[in-house]
């Protein structure tokens, strides 16, 4: 007798069961994608509600709020001003140096980032120079001829044999120019610069020199010739001061005097000038556009500690690597870029 198996059935999800774990699946899925677009949302409205308000803020408002984001370490620009971040350290350093090319080629013509051609008149040499006479109680010098013939002649021997020295490399003394003039004296000097922008640089670094400022100040001396020439000296575009002080041999004493006492050898400054004193010539020959741009790294460099003073408050991802120190970073690198700048573009010297 055959016993009759009974199938066990398993249990089979009904389509509509099926449907509404779909449905409820799609409905929590929706829910998490609503949520999310909501908080998006939120986040585009505060900030498009913030940037209504900005723009409907009266400038000045509008100014001193951009400002602060800029300037000012605060939570809002989570302690990191938009001027030591590297978009505002890229823009500083190119207006910097477009600056500094617009600069060079106004006044000179050339376009050069470090400017080292001047534009100096001897007409304001020869007015400084007696400043600083009448100063110490001394006489007016005045333009000679045949001295200012004799300084030009210097300073193309100088661009002729490219060198920057009292003496050429094929031994040409400085007294030759004098005699080449015909200029007979009884005192003689010489004092040379380069790469100063302006007659009163040019006469504050002599006069920061010992034996310099003996040839300006010199009471014997009556007559001075200026020359300022533009060249390429050693590759580079060049500005040379060259000025040569004398007193005329006195008619009666002339007629008794020797050859050789005729050509005594000039007073000419020899002294080399210490780093400090360097530095500080180096500062006196800066150009105004110069001067601004030190401005600008200033104030880099103030913005950089003030925000390495709020270190402390920055998110944590960046307590972590090195951006924690950036403020400090940014003005030890200001004052280094400062430094090089006035060594580069207020490269005048004088001996």
């Amino acid at each position: 007798m055959k016993t009759k198996q009974k199938q066990i059935k398993k249990p089979v999800a009904t389509r509509a069961s099926v449907s509404k774990s779909k449905v409820s699946h799609a409905k929590t899925t929706t829910k998490v994608a609503s949520v999310k677009a909501s908080s998006r949302t939120k986040a585009k409205t505060t900030r498009a509600r913030a940037t209504a308000t900005v723009g409907r803020a009266p400038i000045r408002t509008r100014v001193r709020t951009n400002a602060k984001h800029v300037l000012v370490p605060h939570k809002e620009n989570d302690y990191r001003p938009h001027l030591i971040r590297a978009h505002g350290l890229t823009a500083v350093l190119v207006i910097a140096l477009l600056a500094q090319i617009f600069y060079g080629f106004v006044t000179t013509g050339h376009v050069s980032v470090l400017g080292r051609v001047s534009n100096i008149e001897t007409t304001e040499l020869l007015t400084d120079t007696n400043k600083e006479r009448e100063q110490a109680g001394l006489g007016d010098l005045t333009i000679n001829a045949q001295l200012s013939d004799a300084a030009f002649l210097k300073a193309q021997n100088m661009f002729k044999e490219q060198y920057w020295a009292h003496v050429s490399p094929s031994g040409i003394q400085p007294w030759k120019w004098f005699g080449d003039v015909g200029y007979n004296y009884s005192y003689a000097g010489e004092n040379l610069a380069k790469n100063y922008p302006t007659a009163d640089a040019t006469v504050k670094a002599w006069m920061n020199s010992a034996t310099h400022r003996e040839n300006i100040l010199k009471k014997e001396y009556q007559d001075i010739g200026l020359a300022v020439v533009d060249g390429t000296l050693n590759g580079e575009q060049t500005t040379l001061v060259v000025a040569l002080y004398g007193a005329p041999v006195a008619a009666a004493v002339q007629a008794a005097s020797t050859q050789q006492a005729s050509f005594a050898a000039p007073s000419v400054a020899t002294s080399s000038p210490t780093p400090l004193a360097y530095f500080g010539s180096a500062l006196e020959s800066l150009s105004p556009v110069t001067i601004g741009v030190l401005g600008l790294l200033a104030i880099v460099a103030i913005v950089g500690v003030a925000a390495h003073h709020y270190r402390k408050q920055l998110p944590k991802a960046w307590k972590k690597n090195w951006r924690v120190h950036q403020g400090m970073y940014t003005f030890i690198g200001m004052l280094v870029l400062g430094v090089l700048i006035i060594l580069a573009t207020g490269g005048g010297g004088s001996i």
